[in-house]
């Protein structure tokens, strides 16, 4: 996957219906939507994280190998680790000016 598409969790986040639907999974982004109707636990569950980090939500139910393989056929990218550069240059700055 060194390759793979990279998306923002901003742009993750713009997938969040039944009819595109992404979700995070361990820092991979899946394209859940041909799914949605086939998940065992129902569509709500996956509505529900769409648009989201969803790791938690799917090692929480302890989903079995056959459903890792196939989470695996909905991979599309991984996600992009923003560098927090920006947010740690704006406190410096403010810093400077309570002087």
């Amino acid at each position: 996957m060194a390759d793979a598409k990279e998306f923002t969790f901003q742009e993750v986040s713009a997938h969040n219906t039944k009819k595109d639907l992404y979700m995070v999974i361990h820092d991979k982004v899946y394209d859940c939507t041909s799914f949605v109707d086939e998940h065992p636990g129902g569509e709500e569950v996956l509505l529900d994280v769409g648009g989201q980090d969803g790791t938690e939500a799917f090692e929480d139910v302890g989903h079995s190998d056959e459903a890792r393989e196939i989470l695996d056929g909905l991979l599309v990218g991984k996600l992009k680790r923003m560098v927090r550069r920006q947010i740690t240059k704006s406190k410096s700055h403010d810093n400077s000016f309570s002087h």
